[in-house]
């Protein structure tokens, strides 16, 4: 028999062979549009029985299910026989080094490919194999196993542990089969097996399959789930950009399609990025404000009275957390006997743990922001550095009151929760900025601008503040007490300074006594949570509390109230700019309040006369047979003051 002859004996009749050159793999024919009667006449079967030609087999569905597996190392071969014992008998060939197994599949098999750690190459549809003649390194293909191939289902082949499995990966773990059912195929061929185009819409769907991604349009930013942290963390569209060529890169191999590594063109990516967009677009996603908070060891979820500490997912869709891990045992005593309770009034002690949970829980349910004032060295920045360290500097940035009405401050705040101002100036309230502090803590929406950046970015104000000053803080109220008294809260450090200042204090508790206050602090988020629903959206405040805060608002009114209290129309009065001052500096301290400097008060002192008394400046006021500034029409009720 001739070796056509030969081959057709031990592979069958079925056999679609192919003559290539003498020691190449080139074919001496057109064979991919080829019928495969047409490999049966006498013309054809002439080429292939000429001398020194080389013969190879068109695998797959042209000849009737039978494929091979090359395998390019001894080793790999007989580790592959060793778990399919019952292969040790199909046909064997050999080229330079290796083998070829060659075996009918019975059913449905993959494509062909070549899985990246090479450990063989499986043929199948659209492939040739070489089975006799000269191998291009100059030795001829022998057989090493003469019999026919063994039929098998592809499912029942065994593969050695650890072995790189291409169609398990595809269908097993990325669902490829649901993905070229939603998107069409990855890319497109024509009959020759040349690629001529790229489904763009399939690899964002890959992309999106193997990973746990969402695109946030407001923010027009890519977040990708971190399961190490439990974290959504914003990735760059480079970043993704660079992931999906290398996936197409290992695809082309893979599949040999090498034209596939070609198409990666910026343009390809950045269309494939579009599609990308549209499908994990989810606007809105990090703005429900649900009852958990984010630790370093779990999610605490609050269900009515109850709290449980669940394993990060996706599910919870969240990007900030505590660095604190949670330990249900841990004490902070430190904290509590020689920070909190000796500074403050233990009204109070309640207040600054409700508030220490709204810090955790990362949104402002009672829409309040907190101030700490009085004297220095009482403990009021120890406190923010502690609360700073158990949400999370990631999730903190620093409050600028006189920038707020600018047009990109409020960009800074995007991904925060918890806005601090420390050690701040009187005036921190009574900038023109400042009244924007209102809506950012109750709950109103915003456009925040990115300098250098396109578009406007929506920002809800539900974030929490913490402000400490050693000074009271005066307030720009401008008509608007109401809404003030709604949102302050104030605790007041009216205590002596401890007798021992420990430098960084509020470092070294977060370091040593860290999950406790974390223990401290969930106990006021759980409170916050029962609470603010039954007391109407609000804290329930102590009677106490609550004149601290008409204080404070009062006092920032003070020339107003002072002038509404002490002064009153008269058509036959008058009074010079130095009495009202002088008397105004006299009634100050009546009222425990801190005098606004005398240019302001003068700068205030015209426009409150016109409004309260319907007077204007005059600087025809005698007195001392000299003429003053001030106001006719008016005169003190307490003779007192004349």
């Amino acid at each position: 028999m001739n070796p056509r002859e030969t081959i057709e004996t031990i592979l069958g009749a079925d056999v679609f062979l192919v003559p290539c050159e003498w020691g190449t793999k080139k074919p001496l024919v057109t064979y991919t549009e080829r019928p495969f009667e047409g490999t049966k006449s006498d013309a054809y079967r002439a080429v292939l029985e000429q001398p020194e030609t080389n013969i190879a087999v068109y695998l797959g569905q042209a000849s009737g299910g039978l494929c091979a597996i090359d395998f390019d190392s001894d080793e790999d071969l007989s580790a592959f026989l060793a778990v399919n014992p019952k292969l040790e008998m199909t046909t064997r060939s050999r080229g330079s080094r290796g083998g070829m197994v060659w075996v009918r599949i019975e059913g449905e098999y993959p494509e062909s490919c070549n899985p990246a750690h090479k450990h063989f190459e499986w043929r199948a549809n659209n492939r040739l194999s070489t089975i006799f003649g000269r191998h291009p390194n100059g030795m001829d293909y022998t057989l090493l196993v003469a019999a026919p191939p063994v039929t098998v289902a592809f499912a029942d082949i065994v593969w050695p542990e650890g072995w790189d499995l291409p169609w398990v990966l595809a269908e097993g773990q990325q669902g490829d089969a649901k993905l070229r059912q939603q998107f069409g195929e990855p890319f497109y061929t024509n009959d020759k097996g040349a690629l001529t185009g790229i489904n763009e819409a399939y690899w964002a769907g890959l992309h999106a399959a193997e990973n746990e991604i969402l695109f946030e349009p407001d923010e027009k930013a890519f977040y990708l789930y971190n399961p190490i942290t439990g974290l959504y963390e914003i990735e760059s569209a480079d970043a993704i950009r660079a992931k999906i060529s290398g996936r197409m890169l290992e695809v082309s191999r893979q599949a040999n399609v090498f034209d596939l590594q070609k198409r990666r063109t910026a343009t390809t990516l950045h269309n494939v990025i579009s599609h990308l967009r549209g499908m994990v677009e989810r606007r809105g996603a990090f703005a429900e404000r649900r009852q958990f908070i984010h630790l370093a060891n779990g999610v605490m979820v609050f269900t009515g009275s109850n709290a449980e500490l669940r394993p990060f997912s996706p599910d919870f869709r969240s990007r900030n957390r505590s660095p604190i891990a949670f330990d249900e045992n841990a004490k902070c005593d430190r904290f509590l006997n020689e920070l909190v309770l000796p500074a403050v009034h233990p009204e109070d002690v309640e207040l600054l743990q409700k508030f220490a949970g709204m810090y955790l829980l990362g949104f402002n349910p009672a829409q309040r922001f907190l101030i700490l004032d009085g004297e220095a060295g009482r403990g009021k920045t120890q406190f923010a550095n502690v609360m700073q360290g158990i949400v999370g500097m990631a999730n903190v940035t620093q409050l600028r009151t006189k920038h707020l009405a600018e047009r990109f401050e409020l960009y800074r705040y995007l991904k925060k929760t918890l806005l601090v101002g420390v050690d701040v100036e009187a005036d921190f309230l009574s900038t023109k900025g400042a009244a924007v502090l209102k809506a950012l803590v109750g709950g109103d929406w915003f456009d925040a601008e990115q300098k250098g950046g396109t578009g406007n970015f929506q920002v809800q104000g539900t974030f929490n503040v913490l402000i400490t000053s050693n000074a009271r803080l005066r307030v720009r109220l401008q008509g608007d007490v109401g809404a003030w008294r709604r949102r302050i809260n104030i605790v007041r450090y009216e205590s002596p300074p401890p007798p021992k200042i420990i430098y960084d204090f509020g470092t070294y508790l977060v370091r040593n006594e860290g999950s406790g206050i974390l223990n401290w602090a969930l106990m006021g988020a759980q409170k916050v949570l029962n609470e603010i629903p039954e007391a109407g959206g609000d804290f329930v405040m102590t009677e106490r509390q609550r004149g601290i805060v008409d204080s404070l608002l009062a006092e920032s009114d003070s020339l107003r109230n002072f002038l509404k209290a002490r002064v009153l129309a008269d058509a036959d009065g008058d009074l010079t700019v130095t009495e009202i001052v002088e008397a105004y500096a006299a009634y100050c301290p009546e009222q425990k309040w801190q005098a606004l400097p005398i240019t302001e008060v003068q700068r205030q002192l015209e426009g409150l006369m016109l409004d309260l008394f319907g007077v204007s400046k005059s600087h025809g006021v005698d007195r001392n047979d000299k003429h003053h500034r001030g106001f006719r029409g008016v005169k003190f009720r307490d003779e007192a003051y004349e």
